[in-house]
């Protein structure tokens, strides 16, 4: 269910039409994407593309495997959630690849840092509050602009900018300026 673009279905319809497979990375948008359910009956209609959905606990995989005899069927209320999620995610923000990492000469945690504003919105908060994150955040401070991490993102994110919009409102969350669960 990733906010795919037409030119994400004209590849994917280019693959079929010549045999090929196609691997859907970031089927859950790092983790921004939350109802797994939906993204598998969504990628039903795909069996051609093989997704990679990133799972992180034993719980997520248990998730994943009733869904082998169990797949979700694509609701009318499915759909309305993914129209939704497309709204809320449209534009430029970072799936959290982390192509960017190994770039960036201050050492910033961009695959995360990033995308901290709907992390803050769509996970729990208080993980991304400590001290841990927020000396991860702070290095934003540091970033040259070089443009390293642009030249390395496959969604062709303006990521210094990206980076300086997420800090100015993590800065506002911590100062309780902004409310986040």
């Amino acid at each position: 269910m990733r906010l795919c673009s037409s030119q994400d279905f004209e590849l994917v319809e280019r693959c079929i039409a010549k045999g090929m497979g196609f691997i859907a990375m970031k089927s859950l948008a790092g983790g921004l994407i939350t109802r797994s359910d939906v993204a598998m009956a969504f990628l039903e209609d795909y069996p051609d593309v093989l997704p990679i959905w990133g799972v992180q606990k034993e719980s997520e995989l248990d998730e994943w495997l009733s869904y082998m005899d169990n797949t979700p069927v694509l609701t009318d209320e499915m759909r309305a959630y993914i129209e939704s999620e497309k709204k809320a995610l449209a534009g430029d923000f970072c799936r959290g690849c982390g192509y960017c990492l190994a770039t960036c000469p201050m050492g910033i945690a961009i695959n995360n840092c990033a995308r901290m504003s709907l992390m803050l919105r769509r996970a729990p908060s208080a993980s991304w509050l400590n001290d841990h994150w927020q000396e991860e955040m702070k290095k934003i401070e540091t970033c040259i602009g070089c443009g390293q991490c642009t030249a390395h993102c496959p969604y062709e994110l303006d990521t210094p900018n990206l980076l300086k919009k997420n800090y100015e409102d993590y800065k506002k969350v911590l100062a309780g300026e902004v409310k986040v669960d």
